[in-house]
């Protein structure tokens, strides 16, 4: 038998929150859920512990020299402040993913290399002047900083070209992603302004080129991109350790929201209430913007002015992941704001429950994601059906794709250090392999523009019953 024992943890954080039993006021089910792909037997148990971060990113430098078999070395960076006015005005800093994903550093002007053959990885530290340590801090010492990230050895930007002729004399290429590629680096930094305010990258930049011309070694960016693709679409155990941590703690966050909630209140208020409490929760950092949306505003998919006032019998939406090192939570709820549900607001609610029932319970290795979104939208037809809110065969609303006025998103996509996680196969799998991690998000919206096409249009007029869909659009 096929168990998916992190799909229970998962469900049991994301989604344990009901809201479907009698009596419930102020709980809700989530309408996103995640799930990872991972069967054990009834005899075994799968450890999502936390580990060290460097052991983490070993485990994961590991799979990706593996999987470079094209010779050379890998370049990578982190990132350097974006400047945003005066002096000494930055924007906040979030290293690149594919950076954390192999080394846990998170400062800026941090770059690495990696040696394939050997696993052995090289820090690539900026060199900050003296004066630095009055204004931020000085850095540790090189040795500190290879000790804490498990490095091989740490070097400034400027030694990387005799750090390469005395240690890799013979490398012929560097791997690199685009942003890295020296000709894009200098577009940027022959930018005046830039070149003030990003010294850190002006430093790599200067190290880059200099090491190309002691070596007369090449730049690829065919193979480093799909590979880093590739290895970070399969989460190995203390990944997902990470991605619990972010969910614990986002879901405590959630539900700040919904014991802070009143009628008369602004959006933010409620979005200031989730980023607070995941603060308390050690989890300082959202992997996206929050979206707070009261009444009509709820149906607007990705909105994010959270500035309206919630009404006192206002649905609010709220779509809000904090990130545990850099891995993000994807979680939506939606609550009413005065306690409790009126019987469509219910209704709509169930649905929406059921629909997300459906699709976990249909995902497993080796199943089609394709096919379970199509018996997902199913589902949804045939509710909306029962509901009055759609008329006609089956087949006609399949054809016609009434499904997407109502959902007109995926079901779901990966996830991990970006909210939309990359893969080497698309936002969404083919065919569901053991590892991978995906949300679980149908919805039920009603927008007044997908709605009035619909109404106005001759073919799918007579599937849509307008008096129960306008009153619904209210409530978004």
């Amino acid at each position: 038998m096929m168990h998916t024992l992190p799909t229970r943890l998962l469900r049991s954080e994301l989604c344990r929150l009901t809201g479907a039993s009698n009596g419930a006021s102020r709980r809700a089910r989530c309408r996103r859920a995640v799930k990872v792909l991972n069967p054990v037997t009834a005899d075994q148990q799968v450890n999502y512990a936390l580990v060290e971060l460097r052991e983490q990113c070993r485990e994961l430098r590991v799979r990706v020299c593996k999987k470079m078999l094209a010779g050379g070395l890998v370049y990578l960076s982190g990132g350097d402040l974006k400047h945003r006015n005066g002096a000494d005005v930055y924007y906040p800093f979030r290293p690149h993913s594919n950076f954390v994903y192999l080394t846990g550093i998170t400062e800026p002007g941090f770059a690495c290399l990696l040696d394939p053959e050997s696993q052995k990885l090289t820090l690539v530290a900026p060199k900050a002047p003296d004066d630095a340590a009055v204004w931020s801090g000085g850095l540790p010492s090189l040795d500190q900083i290879a000790e804490e990230a498990g490095a091989d050895i740490c070097i400034y930007a400027g030694d990387l070209p005799n750090y390469l002729q005395q240690c890799h004399p013979n490398v012929d290429t560097l791997h690199i992603l685009d942003y890295d590629h020296p000709d894009q680096q200098q577009q940027l930094l022959d930018i005046p302004h830039i070149c003030q305010h990003q010294p850190q990258q002006v430093q790599q930049l200067a190290g880059l080129q200099a090491a190309q011309t002691v070596t007369k070694c090449s730049f690829n960016t065919a193979f480093l991109n799909n590979t880093l693709n590739r290895c970070r679409s399969l989460k190995t155990a203390a990944e997902v350790a990470c991605l619990l941590e972010a969910s614990k703690g986002s879901a405590e966050a959630h539900k700040a929201i919904w014991r802070a909630c009143k009628p008369g209140m602004k959006e933010y208020h409620l979005e200031a209430a989730f980023g607070h409490a995941a603060g308390q929760h050690g989890l300082r950092h959202l992997g996206y913007p929050c979206i707070v949306g009261a009444g009509r505003n709820a149906a607007v998919l990705h909105y994010e002015r959270n500035s309206a006032t919630v009404g006192p019998n206002d649905l609010v939406l709220v779509d809000a992941g904090a990130e545990y090192c850099c891995y993000t939570a994807d979680i939506t709820r939606t609550f009413p704001a005065n306690g409790t549900f009126t019987p469509q607001h219910r209704d709509i609610y169930d649905l929406v429950l059921s629909l997300q029932e459906h699709a976990l319970n249909l995902i497993k290795p080796g199943a089609t994601w394709s096919d379970i979104q199509h018996s997902t939208r199913q589902l949804l037809l045939d509710h909306l059906q029962q509901l009055g809110l759609v008329q006609g065969s089956m087949e006609t609303l399949a054809e016609l794709q009434v499904d997407k006025i109502f959902m007109p998103h995926g079901l779901g996509h990966f996830l991990g250090l970006d909210v939309h996680d990359v893969s080497d196969v698309g936002p969404v799998p083919q065919q569901l392999q053991e590892g991978q991690c995906i949300t679980v998000e149908p919805g039920v919206y009603f927008m007044p523009l997908l709605l009035d096409r619909a109404l106005s249009d001759p073919k799918k007029v007579c599937t849509c019953l307008p008096l129960f869909c306008s009153t619904c659009i209210m409530y978004g």
